[in-house]
């Protein structure tokens, strides 16, 4: 595109060229017409004498009001002005010894030099029988002789013509105009063209990519369904064994290592059943219906069911609450469970005897943000862009999805989810864009 455009660019400069070249030529040929007409006039009239300067210089005069003659001079080899008419001023400047044509600014300026030869009488008698030095059937003004005229000994003369070049440089800054104008626009839409074609590609690119990831999110709900009810068909078989053992167990085994094997197998039943029960919570489809919830309410009834992990860690959990609101729009079980994951880390991550906070923070565009922050040693750099991918984790007893599913929570409610390293050492992790 770039290729047609610079082809059509040096075309119309070609034109532009061509066109102001015609207006000259045309002002060219104008002036030497008028130059030929003017220098065959002084030819064929200069016998007449002072009558005929007269006549010259009328003639000059009526010259000039035409609107495309704006000076005239006739000059002798010395450079002296013998007759002028029009805008003399304008050709102070011009010098007569060089002859030929100039682009001066005030305009065209034509200047051709000629010789006229000396102006002699007859010496043959006339036919009317008078004396010899008579001029036959020349006649003469009585009291005009060629010795009145300053053309009559010839000589080398000098006519200078300037003609107005206004309509020929009109002519060429339309012409420009109307070039730049031409190149302007094919640019222009050259320019549309492209991005046109641009926008194309890259819709037919963006489609291209909606399919697949349609296609890829199809598969991976079916795959989610799958899986999901594979674990619950495992649950369900987990619960029995557990059941069994635990039976077994209360009904008395003969050895310790039996009874220390039974409980093993019942504590490995409740983890499995933990880790299915978490796997089932991130393949759940997360609708959110949304209400009025009083996130302090959630914490209060959270921090009962932590209340444990709490006393076992000698760990203190600080809410931090706002002067003003304390009421956002949520699904109340979806943000309990998202709340209950984020506190159930900040509690594994705590050192023993410290504090665990919750703060709700109002931002200046009236959004909310909920921070859970602890003491800990914080997460490594390295880590941190993997904190929130499934089966992720830094612990050796984790499942790797509470924060996965944290996200997911905050992805269906349109908020945002992230980790920010404490100022005083520890991590906070955070839901953002909340709406009151």
């Amino acid at each position: 595109m770039l290729l047609a455009w610079g082809g059509l660019a040096a075309w119309q400069r070609h034109e532009y060229l061509h066109e102001r070249e015609l207006a000259q030529d045309t002002l060219h040929q104008q002036a030497h017409s008028v130059m030929y007409a003017l220098v065959g006039g002084i030819r064929a009239h200069r016998r007449l004498g002072q009558f005929f300067e007269e006549q010259l210089q009328g003639a000059l005069d009526e010259l000039v009001k035409s609107q495309d003659v704006l000076a005239v001079t006739i000059t002798d080899a010395d450079a002296k002005v013998l007759l002028s008419a029009g805008k003399k001023n304008l050709l102070v400047a011009s010098s007569a010894d060089l002859a030929g044509d100039f682009w001066d600014p005030p305009g065209f300026r034509l200047v051709e030099r000629f010789t006229l030869p000396p102006s002699h009488g007859g010496q043959g008698a006339g036919p009317g029988g008078g004396p010899p030095w008579g001029r036959g059937r020349r006649w003469r003004l009585e009291g005009n002789t060629d010795a009145e005229s300053r053309f009559s000994a010839g000589g080398i003369f000098a006519a200078t013509l300037l003609l107005d070049r206004t309509r020929a440089d009109a002519q060429c800054r339309r012409a420009a105009w109307l070039r730049t104008w031409v190149v302007a626009a094919s640019g222009l839409l050259l320019l549309c063209l492209a991005l046109a074609w641009r926008a194309t590609v890259r819709l037919a690119e963006a489609h291209g990519h909606a399919r697949l990831l349609q296609s890829e999110a199809r598969h991976l709900s079916e795959l989610s369904q799958a899986a999901a009810g594979l674990a619950h068909e495992t649950r369900n078989p987990l619960g029995l064994i557990r059941g069994w053992t635990q039976r077994l167990a209360q009904s008395g085994l003969d050895s310790p290592e039996q009874r220390e094997q039974a409980q093993a197998i019942v504590e490995e039943c409740d983890r499995l059943t933990a880790r299915i029960n978490q796997f089932l919570a991130f393949a759940r489809p997360c609708q959110p219906r949304l209400e009025s919830v009083n996130v302090y309410q959630v914490v209060d009834e959270l921090a009962v069911l932590l209340e444990p992990d709490l006393d076992a860690k000698n760990l203190t959990l600080r809410r931090l609450r706002p002067t003003t609101n304390e009421t956002i729009q949520a699904d109340r079980e979806l943000l309990r469970q998202a709340l209950f994951n984020l506190l159930q880390n900040a509690v594994q991550f705590a050192p023993a005897g410290g504090t665990v906070e919750v703060s709700l923070r109002h931002a200046q565009d009236g959004s909310m943000r909920i921070e859970v922050s602890d003491r800990g040693a914080g997460v490594p750099d390295m880590a941190v862009d993997s904190l929130f991918t499934p089966y992720f984790t830094t612990r050796s007893d984790g499942t790797g999805l509470g924060l996965a599913i944290v996200r997911r929570i905050a992805i269906a409610h349109g908020w945002d989810a992230g980790y920010t390293p404490n100022p005083g050492g520890g991590s906070i992790f955070w839901l953002d864009r909340i709406h009151a």
